[in-house]
């Protein structure tokens, strides 16, 4: 992944959409739903990917090289891997839109990290990526904003 941003967008077949449209909703607006998933990946970005070093999304991170290892434990002792002073973890954040979220980090040197581009130095440690797991997650969570609002509507 060359950028630096995860985007979920949705879409329906005619069924889908006509069995919204019966329980008066359109497949034109889903932003809670996004929000939902918006809000779900955020935080699994910021804290269990870091807690399991990219392991939860298929990508472990490497280990610190053993001189930056060093340099490290002695000016941010106790620090993990890809944290020192936290921005970079704090940093996520998300866009909602009716069919689509967007989920970002403003941290300069998020990209660096992130980027899959050729690299000599700084090794390749993803923060952001979907896997099935994370797949089956935005559909569970896409699947309880749609039941709840179609229970909401007095649909079934």
């Amino acid at each position: 992944m060359a950028g630096s941003v995860v985007r979920v967008k949705i879409s329906g077949d005619k069924d889908v959409v006509k069995m919204l449209n019966d329980v008066g909703l359109e497949l034109k607006d889903m932003q809670l739903a996004m929000k939902d998933v918006g809000k779900y990946l955020k935080g699994l970005y910021s804290g269990e990917v870091f807690a399991s070093r990219g392991g939860i999304i298929g990508e472990s991170w490497p280990r610190l090289s053993t001189k930056y290892a060093a340099w490290k434990a002695k000016r941010f002792p106790g620090r993990p891997v890809l944290v020192r002073t936290g921005l970079m973890q704090r940093s996520f954040s998300y866009a909602a839109q009716p069919l689509q979220v967007e989920i970002s980090n403003k941290a300069a040197h998020f990209r660096y990290h992130q980027s899959d581009e050729p690299r000599t130095i700084m090794p390749y440690r993803p923060m952001m990526k979907v896997e099935d797991a994370q797949y089956n997650e935005i559909v569970k969570t896409i699947n309880a904003r749609l039941e709840a609002t179609i229970k909401a509507k007095g649909g079934i």
